[in-house]
This record gives C-alpha cells, structure tokens and sequence, in this order.
C-alpha cells in the first residue's frame, strides 16, 4: 500500500494542529505520501472541530466536498477525525454514511490502520485508543 498519496486537511484549534502533525507522521513512517492538492489524492483525512462553530461549519463543509471527490470517482476514500468526529459520532456516521472512516480524539495511533482499511474498501471506526 506504499506510495498511495494522502491529502491531510486540518481545522479547528492548535491542539488539531499537533493531533494532524503526528498522524502525519505515522503516515509518513508507513510509506504513504503527502500531497497538496485533490487531484493527486488517493485519500482525503480531514481532522476537524467540535467546538468552534466556524470550524464545525467548515469541517461539514470540507466533509461533503471529500465525498463528492468520492462519489465522481477521483479519490478512493474520506477519513474524518478529531473533535467533530468523537463529539457526533452517531450523528456525524448516520449522516454521511458516505465517508468511509472515522477516527476520535485519542485515536491518532491508528490513522495508518484506518487508511490501510480504505484502501482495500473496508470500513474502520477507532474512537477510543
């Protein structure tokens, strides 16, 4: 699964910010590539807020642009973790059954298994751990 290219968007306070940057780093360590742009993305991961309402705003925004990247068949999958992720979990799954994982707050550990699950078209919930 190396080489696969992650598009990583991260919103919301400076605690994302440091979340984002290690699971960039377990990606980094796994082989996968970063890129910049969608284009070039086999993946989209968007770390988002619960708290802020702009940030909350923006992330459901950002979400439902991933999944019609996904729908129109140019990325393979949208991972979404973070703050909004954990907070709404229940909701944020049964509205947007579309995205294909979902990570919590203390779940950063395990982004690479959850890419890994996507790539070969799998499901993945981590919100503990």
């Amino acid at each position: 699964m190396k080489n696969k290219k992650i598009l990583f968007i991260s919103l919301g306070c400076d605690k994302n910010l440091v979340d984002s940057e290690v699971m960039l780093g377990i990606l980094a360590d796994r082989g996968f590539e970063m890129t910049d742009t969608e284009d070039d993305a086999d993946i989209i991961i968007i770390n988002t807020c619960g708290f802020i309402e702009d940030a909350k705003k923006e992330a459901i925004e950002q979400i439902f642009d991933a999944v019609r990247l996904k729908e129109a068949g140019l990325v393979r999958g949208v991972i979404v973790t973070g703050c909004l992720s954990q907070r709404y979990r229940a909701e944020i799954a049964a509205e947007i059954p579309e995205a294909d994982a979902f990570l919590g707050t203390t779940s950063e550990a395990h982004i690479a298994e959850a890419v890994e699950a996507v790539l070969r078209g799998e499901k993945f919930e981590m919100y503990d751990g």
